[in-house]
């Protein structure tokens, strides 16, 4: 016997799965990150190394060589930049909490909403480090920030 609403049924069901499927592979082709200071900042790709820049995400390191304090900038727990940042630098998950060591304190960063927010921001306080997708960066064209450092697309 032939079940014509059976069949509509299960067309319908593969085509939802497939769609969900589709969207959860958009994230999975994420692009390469570029992590920015202020244009006046000393330091340069060679002085720090990823290594570095998470002991400063994870609290460890509070001031720059210089002395002046950092000013972490991190995008919102659900975008895709903050999750790649978390997983491909500091080996965590996007809504890890980091605390400043041998203190309850936790480290403190400024949350902005997009990439040009964070540009934004990290280009007009000099003490400033945050991320962002390198396509955009380009895209912007800013010269009040620098690029430190490029995490590729795994």
């Amino acid at each position: 016997m032939n079940h014509p609403s059976c069949t509509k049924t299960r067309w319908q069901a593969a085509l939802a799965l497939a769609f969900v499927l589709w969207l959860f592979a958009i994230p999975a082709h994420a692009e390469s990150l570029a992590v920015i200071v202020n244009k006046n900042n000393p330091n340069s790709s060679s002085s720090l190394s990823r290594a570095t820049i998470a002991d400063m995400y994870r609290g460890e390191i509070l001031n720059w060589k210089e002395g002046d304090r950092i000013k972490l900038v991190n995008r919102e727990i659900s975008a895709d930049t903050r999750k790649m940042f978390y997983l491909h630098v500091l080996n965590a998950k996007p809504d890890q909490v980091f605390y400043r060591q041998g203190t309850p304190v936790p480290v403190q960063s400024v949350i902005e909403r997009s990439d040009e927010g964070v540009v934004r921001f990290v280009g007009a306080i000099e003490g400033a480090i945050g991320y962002v997708s390198l396509s955009r960066l380009n895209a912007m064209n800013d010269d009040q920030v620098k690029m430190l450092l490029v995490i590729e697309d795994p």
